[in-house]
């Protein structure tokens, strides 16, 4: 059995129809996974965004802490040479008095 020019023409258009959807499709599917992936880009973004913001703050907190710290030191290094300048000053006054004493006691 031939078949007639006709039939053909419409079996390779119904072809060609079904190629052109098929070919869409798969455009249609990579923008539908673009975007997913798109998304899920900007939502690592925001996460990794959301880290960064956190991690200033901590470290903010972690600089506060060491000023804070440097500050306490600062302050007690003060402390203990005003502790140890009082005992030096006692101790120079007690060896002026007892000097003072020893050469009374001479005369």
């Amino acid at each position: 059995m031939y078949k007639t020019l006709s039939y053909y023409i419409y079996t390779d258009a119904h072809h060609a129809h079904h190629a052109a959807d098929a070919h869409h499709a798969h455009h249609a599917a990579y923008a539908h996974h673009a975007h997913h992936a798109s998304d899920a880009h900007h939502a690592a973004d925001a996460h990794h965004a959301a880290y960064a913001h956190h991690a200033h703050h901590a470290a903010d907190a972690h600089h506060a802490a060491d000023a804070h710290h440097a500050t306490d030191a600062h302050h007690a290094h003060h402390a203990a040479d005003a502790h140890h300048a009082h005992h030096a000053t006692d101790a120079h006054h007690a060896a002026a008095h007892h000097e003072a004493a020893t050469h009374c006691l001479r005369h």
